[in-house]
């Protein structure tokens, strides 16, 4: 998948840094083995530092909308969406991972939700159509991209009008985040990467325990 995490409480990720002209990220993770991983993002031990409650409040879904979760995994995040965006709206789960897809298929079945669609992308590609999003996330995802700036070209392509981009990434530079700082991105980071593109910062949250979240909007 896309994602996430390090090594600290049973989770893994890479973070990058902004450049001038953002190359690939040098470093990420596999999560071959979905099954094992599943059991790590779904952890309800994950709630206590993620908020994923403020994380989607932060993000002012409205009904209707609809919202593409770029590195899904196993819908942790889409399935909270699509309790926000309700009948009307539709949340596209992407993931690179077929393995990981199938599990977010058992999920959403398991929890009864009906209007999460599954998008099977590759490293170059997230087959998501232009104008069509309201909003896009990218939860510890952003980091792990091997071709960042392509990627983040063709989310702000597939957003509508003013539609909104969306950064969760752990907070570089704390040092109450525990982890390494090769895993974090600083808001100057993220915002760095993303002033190549067509997108203006609107917010960023910095009162979860470990994490930020960063706001843009399509200009």
């Amino acid at each position: 998948m896309f994602s996430k995490f390090i090594a600290f409480m049973g989770i893994a990720t890479i973070a990058g840094c902004g450049t001038k002209d953002p190359p690939k990220h040098a470093h990420q993770h596999r999560f071959d083995d979905a099954a094992k991983w599943s059991q790590v993002f779904d952890d309800p031990k994950r709630d206590d530092w993620q908020k994923p409650a403020e994380v989607v409040t932060a993000m002012k879904i409205l009904p209707g909308m609809t919202v593409a979760d770029v590195g899904a995994g196993t819908g942790y995040y889409s399935r909270r969406i699509a309790e926000r965006v309700g009948r009307s709206g539709r949340v596209l789960a992407v993931d690179i991972q077929p393995e990981m897809l199938k599990l977010l298929e058992r999920e959403i079945t398991r929890y009864g939700v009906s209007n999460v669609t599954p998008v099977l992308a590759t490293p170059t590609e997230l087959h998501l159509q232009p104008g069509s999003l309201d909003l896009a996330i990218m939860v510890d995802v952003y980091h792990e991209l091997e071709y960042p700036h392509e990627t983040l070209a063709e989310i702000v392509r597939a957003l509508k009008p003013e539609g909104r981009v969306v950064f969760v990434e752990f907070r570089g530079g704390d040092a109450r985040v525990p982890i390494k700082p090769l895993h974090t991105m600083t808001e100057q980071q993220v915002r760095t990467e993303a002033a190549g593109h067509p997108i203006e910062w609107v917010k960023t949250v910095r009162d979860l325990p470990w994490q930020h979240v960063i706001v843009f909007r399509k200009r």
